[in-house]
C-alpha cells in the first residue's frame, strides 16, 4: 500500500460511463465488475484531499460532459447500503450529509422506519430543489398508507414512486389510484435490495490488491443516467460509491453551494 494512503478514511469510486464496458446483465456484476474496472488503475490516477482524508479514484473511461443542462434529463437514485448508518440508535437511517456529498460529485461530474429521521434526510433534498439543483424528486417502495404520513413531516411531496416488481409483475392498486389522486409518477423497478454487499465489496478489494489499514465499509452507491432530450436516447449511465473505514467521519460536507 503507498504511504500516501496512509491517513485516507474515505474512497470515493466512479465507474465512469458504463455504457463503454462490458455489457453484462444484471445490475450487481455490473457495478461489481465497473468498480474492479476502476480500482486496477488505482496507482496511476488519483485524487487525494489530505485535509479530509478523501480518495478519489476516476475511471480510465472519459466522462460524458454535458454542455446545455436543458438539452439533456439527469436521473440519480441513491442506494443506502446496511453499513451506511452512523446510529446505534436508528441504524437504518443514515446521516443527511450523504444527499449532499452525492449531490456534489454528481454535479462535478458532469460539469453541471423513523418518519421523523427520514424527514430530517428529505430536508436536504427539499433545499436543492428549492435552489432548482433537483427538477424532481422520487422515494422508492412507499405505500398508500406511508406516504399519507410522510406527507404530513414534509413540505415538497414526492412525485415519484419506485417500486420493485421483482416478485410480481403488477402495481398494487391502491397505490395505483393514491398516484392518480395525488400526481404521482409510478415506476418499476428490480434493483436488488442491497446493491452492494459488505462481502462483494471486500471480494473487489482483494482481487484488485487494493489494500488498507483498515477496513473499508461501503456506505452509499449513487446510480445516474444521462438522457439527451431531443433524440430519448440515454448518453451516459454509470455509479458513484462512496466507502470508508469504522472510526471515519461521514458527516463531511462538500461546498456545494459553488457548483453552477
Amino acid at each position: 500500500m503507498s504511504s500516501k494512503f496512509l491517513d485516507i478514511s474515505t474512497v470515493i469510486i466512479y465507474t465512469g460511463n458504463v455504457m463503454k464496458q462490458a455489457n453484462i446483465n444484471t445490475f450487481k456484476d455490473e457495478l461489481a465488475s465497473c468498480l474492479e474496472n476502476s480500482l486496477k488503475n488505482v496507482y496511476s490516477s488519483y485524487n487525494i484531499d489530505q485535509t479530509r482524508g478523501i480518495l478519489e479514484i476516476p475511471s480510465v473511461y472519459s466522462q460524458y460532459k454535458l454542455k446545455d443542462r436543458s438539452d439533456f434529463e439527469i436521473t440519480a437514485k441513491l442506494f443506502y447500503l446496511p453499513s451506511s448508518s452512523t446510529s446505534p440508535d436508528n441504524p437504518s437511517i443514515p446521516p443527511p450529509s450523504y444527499i449532499s456529498q452525492s449531490l456534489y460529485l454528481l454535479f462535478r461530474l458532469l460539469v453541471l422506519s423513523d418518519f421523523e429521521k427520514l424527514a430530517e434526510v428529505w430536508k436536504e433534498l427539499e433545499s436543492h430543489y428549492r435552489n432548482d439543483r433537483i427538477k424532481k424528486l422520487g422515494v422508492s417502495e412507499f405505500t398508500k398508507n406511508r406516504f399519507e404520513r410522510f406527507l404530513d413531516v414534509v413540505e415538497i411531496p414526492p412525485k415519484i414512486d419506485q417500486i420493485n416488481v421483482k416478485g410480481c409483475c403488477d402495481l398494487p392498486r391502491q397505490m395505483i389510484g393514491y398516484a392518480k389522486e395525488h400526481d404521482i409518477e409510478l415506476l418499476t423497478h428490480r434493483d436488488p435490495t442491497n446493491v452492494l454487499p459488505s462481502a462483494t465489496f471486500q471480494k473487489i478489494l482483494k482481487n484488485t490488491k487494493f489494500s488498507f489499514n483498515s477496513e473499508l465499509l461501503p456506505r452509499w452507491v449513487l446510480k445516474y443516467s444521462v438522457l439527451i432530450k431531443c433524440r430519448e436516447v440515454v448518453a451516459n449511465k454509470g455509479y458513484i460509491v462512496m466507502s470508508s473505514t469504522p472510526t471515519a467521519d461521514s458527516n463531511f460536507r462538500y461546498p456545494i453551494e459553488t457548483i453552477d
